[in-house]
């Protein structure tokens, strides 16, 4: 079985991976447009009263705008989405740290909770703890620094609201997300968590580094199931599943493409190692065929070099037919 369609699946941000970019965009054009009626709002005429300090909504206007900016022109980057994410970060603390009222400190407390639950649903644990802790002090210390009347315990309350925010709704979400992600017969990625590992990888790597795809294909699968039932079937894609993770380069990206066919990305390892992979693959799982391709080609798509690698495995298999 070959793959169904290399052009439905151009390339993350399409898929779950686009989800993590156009929620942060989301999030920062939402928010970038209250903070901007704040300002205007305050801007109006007021018999001659100054209500507030408009300097931390400029402030968080200009960051909103900045990150928009950035994940529009770099939507397929690490770089992009962390100085979005960065600006995310620091705009809402930028407005609290100037805010007058008690009652605006309250509001902008929403948007940080929803900041620490985008955050812990998508970043890794670690990192995202990281964040989310560092969101909280920002956070604390613009309501100490602000000249609104602060009780010593809206400190707490603001900490854990946030923090919460994050651990329950956060994490839930990112259960749902890598349940969808996860090829449930095997537990190596789907073509979903594919497409989302593979634009990371690619992503975090420097130009001109190496991506090798390695594709395997069960030979004569049907017959297997045929005529030793389904249950057969899948206990060999569970074996092979197994033994191609346990066997791959370290930070490969396994994943069930469909049906029984496999895939693995090598990024930044030498061709060579591709090659050894490949070699290692086809003396320990004897009943597949394996396609590669590799490239040092920045512009050129993932979903690109896995169609090379599948024509090659097509070409093996036709060749293998042949000689029977």
């Amino acid at each position: 079985m070959r793959l169904v369609d290399h052009a439905a699946h151009p390339g993350a941000v399409h898929g779950i991976a686009g989800l993590q970019t156009r929620l942060l965009r989301y999030y920062l054009v939402v928010t970038t447009a209250l903070y901007a009626a704040g300002v205007t709002v305050t801007l109006l005429p007021h018999g001659g009263r100054s209500t507030a300090v408009v300097t931390g909504g400029v402030l968080a206007v200009g960051l909103g705008i900045g990150g928009v900016a950035v994940l529009w022109l770099r939507p397929r980057t690490a770089v992009g989405h962390r100085v979005a994410l960065i600006a995310a970060v620091l705009a809402t603390p930028a407005v609290m740290a100037f805010h007058t009222l008690a009652s605006a400190q309250s509001l902008c407390l929403i948007a940080a909770m929803f900041l620490a639950m985008y955050v812990r649903a998508f970043l890794r644990d670690r990192l995202a703890h990281a964040v989310v802790g560092v969101l909280v002090v920002l956070v604390l210390l613009a309501l100490w620094w602000a000249p609104a009347p602060t009780y010593p315990i809206t400190y707490p309350i603001f900490g854990v609201a946030i923090v919460a925010a994050g651990g329950a709704f956060g994490v839930v979400t990112k259960a749902l997300i890598a349940a969808s992600c996860t090829d449930p017969l095997t537990g190596v990625f789907n073509r979903a968590g594919w497409e989302m590992e593979t634009a990371k990888a690619r992503a975090g790597l420097p130009i001109g580094d190496p991506v090798a795809v390695v594709i395997v294909d069960v030979d004569n699968f049907k017959r297997v199931n045929d005529t030793q039932g389904h249950r057969a079937g899948d206990d060999l894609l569970v074996e092979l599943a197994q033994s191609w993770t346990r066997s791959s380069p370290r930070g490969a990206v396994i994943a069930r493409l469909g049906g029984d066919e496999f895939a693995a990305l090598l990024a930044g390892h030498p061709p060579e190692l591709m090659d050894e992979f490949a070699r290692a693959t086809t003396e320990a799982l004897p009943f597949v065929s394996v396609g590669t391709a590799w490239s040092t080609d920045p512009g050129e798509q993932v979903s690109d070099i896995l169609a090379r690698a599948d024509a090659e495995l097509y070409r093996i298999k036709q060749a293998r037919r042949e000689q029977l």
